[in-house]
């Protein structure tokens, strides 16, 4: 049973594992050296947003990871900078123009702390139902088990060994 328990808290715990977003960027690889571009798309061919060298991996004062591949790189969202919205990666071309690689929807998550869904909430109160009702079943099978086990003894109290030993004597 206490394995049990410890695993459904490891579930609960993995359960409550930071929800990031992930866009993937990928580029030509003659485009390496570019500078990286993330911003929110403000108009069908605009957006606000900021530059990034290829060594970068921490944005955005933490909101941001940036992963760097071959030929791709991936940036992964705690809480969208700009708020939900449609969100581009790309790379900075010459005369300072955006080439788009990517784009993606991200909406506020529960891990941003805007809201709370309702499934955290059932979540928990699952959680506590289900130790309950496995304490309970616990204690209820112990209490069964010592009562068997009373009774069985009872069974036995009145049987004279002798008188078996004699019966079976007398059957030889």
């Amino acid at each position: 049973m206490h394995v049990l328990i410890l695993i459904l808290l490891f579930a609960v715990g993995a359960c409550e594992e930071v929800y990031r977003q992930k866009l993937t960027c990928p580029y030509e690889l003659k485009n390496e050296s570019l500078q990286r571009v993330w911003c929110r798309q403000s108009s069908a061919d605009c957006c606000t947003g900021f530059t990034f060298g290829e060594s970068a991996h921490v944005l955005d004062g933490g909101k941001l990871e940036v992963t760097q591949g071959l030929g791709s790189f991936i940036v992964s969202v705690l809480v969208p900078s700009h708020g939900e919205g449609v969100y581009w990666c790309g790379l900075l071309g010459k005369n300072n123009t955006i080439i788009k690689v990517a784009e993606g929807y991200l909406h506020l998550s529960a891990a941003s702390g805007h809201h709370i869904s309702i499934w955290s909430i059932i979540r928990w109160i699952s959680l506590l139902l289900l130790l309950m009702v496995t304490t309970f079943a616990n204690l209820y099978s112990r209490a069964t088990s010592r009562h068997m086990f009373k009774k069985e003894e009872e069974l036995y109290d009145d049987i004279d060994i002798p008188q078996i030993e004699e019966a079976i004597y007398e059957l030889e």
